[in-house]
């Protein structure tokens, strides 16, 4: 009987330490945990003071710099929310929370471009599903208005643009003109554009503006539908657009199989004009043809590849001319936000070639277009609720989850120890190596110490 209330007086003692390590329950509560504790409660004064002696005793730990940041953030310190947040994905460049919550300062900064850069690493990195969907939404958003507020811009200070001021290796690709007698090839008008973009661009000396740039400055231009700049117009074009340089051309069939391709190279400053050898091949081919007028334009602009820069372009994306027309017309349909035909012709280029990259590309980014054309876009304290009630979520979910099985592992005497665990660290949910307490009760079996 003595022996047996012994053992269950060792027990008990042993599960409190347990307990009191596990959940630091009555226990001495450190200075991070304490300012944590505040920042929960929205009390944001205390969390504040006490996450900056934090950092002054642990000046490289990135969970207090991240949890400063966030303090900052709540209270409209930006600039510092910024800086903190920067220093903090320095040190641990996986943690979702701290991503987020950097897009979310550039964002209030209305630094777009900073703020889409940091949502995308946050889309790499998340595991909720549907909180991914939401931040590739507001990435498409903010996309669009970026590419709006910057045409704007361009025009209200189209006077004051110095020319001599637009970097020298900047460059944009006209919609080439169709020609020939082949209504047919109207497509190709765009998707041989979007071709050379994607393939100019693997070049990393140069800087080439987006499609969908062009295009927003086309339709404040009013030539939106047919996409055709005269080449009196183009100068001016290359100054709304930031681009020192400016391909442009055409194509004409010269047989009912035959192809021929010509294009120029303007400089905006100067407005001087070099034409580019032309290209001819058959119309099946235009694929090739597409990168030897890519690797021309090269060499004319005075740029240098590398052998990886150099494969990259030599690979051809389709080589079916069906498939390639369906592309083509998908993009056209996307920017006249007709999203649903836009989907059908990129679903049907992919059924005329299952490895069309480009096709299945904007087949998955189609709909989040679409999705993102019809939903009100959050406001940024909304789009933080959301963010924060998925995130308590999968943490809980992880943790319970991790708990549970270290608890099974322990009955069992499976429990691994030193280099012999060989699990993952629990990664809060969003792409952290690093766990912090919560208040979810998870419960626990401890197995009890065996008698004497």
């Amino acid at each position: 009987m003595l022996k047996l209330l012994q053992s269950h007086v060792r027990s008990a003692a042993f599960l409190s330490l347990f307990t009191c390590f596990f959940l630091s329950s009555n226990c001495a509560v450190s200075t991070y945990q304490k300012g944590l504790n505040h920042l929960n409660k929205n009390e944001y004064t205390p969390a504040i003071e006490l996450l900056e002696q934090a950092e002054v005793d642990n000046p490289e730990d990135d969970r207090i710099k991240r949890d400063l940041g966030v303090g900052y953030y709540k209270t409209k310190r930006i600039d510092e929310a910024i800086e903190k947040l920067s220093q903090a994905k320095t040190i641990q460049p996986t943690d979702g929370k701290t991503i987020f919550y950097l897009g979310l300062s550039y964002e209030k900064q209305g630094l777009l471009d900073k703020a889409i850069g940091e949502y995308k690493n946050y889309v790499e990195l998340s595991r909720s599903k549907y909180f991914k969907q939401n931040i590739a939404i507001r990435i498409k958003q903010l996309n669009s208005e970026q590419i709006t507020r910057a045409v704007a811009q361009s025009f209200a200070q189209e006077k004051a643009i110095e020319v001599e001021s637009i970097p020298a290796n900047s460059v944009a690709v006209l919609y080439f003109q169709n020609f020939s007698d082949k209504a047919e090839l109207n497509p190709l008008q765009k998707g041989l554009t979007q071709m050379l973009i994607t393939d100019l661009a693997k070049a990393k000396q140069l800087r080439v503006v987006e499609r969908l740039r062009l295009q927003r400055l086309l339709e404040e231009l009013k030539l939106g539908t047919t996409g055709m700049v005269e080449k009196d117009s183009s100068p001016r074009v290359g100054k709304l657009i930031g681009a020192s340089k400016l391909v442009q051309g055409g194509f004409t069939s010269l047989t009912d199989e035959n192809l021929r391709i010509d294009a120029s190279l303007a400089e905006t400053a100067s407005t001087e004009v070099s034409n580019i050898d032309e290209i001819t091949g058959e119309l099946n081919a235009i694929f090739k043809m597409e990168k030897n007028l890519a690797f021309e334009i090269i060499d004319e602009l005075g740029v240098e590849l590398t052998q990886e820069e150099r494969e990259a372009i030599k690979k051809v994306q389709t080589e079916s001319l069906l498939a390639f027309i369906a592309y083509s017309r998908g993009l056209d349909f996307e920017d006249r936000k007709m999203f649903t035909e836009a989907h059908a012709e990129y679903e049907k280029a992919l059924e005329l070639d299952p490895a069309f990259g480009l096709a299945k590309q904007n087949l998955e980014e189609v709909d989040m277009a679409k999705k993102a054309a019809e939903t009100p876009k959050m406001e940024t304290a909304e789009l933080e609720s959301d963010f924060e009630s998925h995130f308590d979520e999968a943490l809980g979910a992880n943790r319970t989850s991790r708990l549970l099985n270290t608890s099974f592992a322990a009955q069992n005497g499976q429990i691994s120890h030193g280099d012999n665990d060989t699990r993952e660290a629990l990664q809060e949910g969003t792409g952290s190596d690093n766990a912090t307490l919560n208040n979810a009760v998870v419960p626990i079996v401890i197995p009890l110490p065996r008698n004497n």
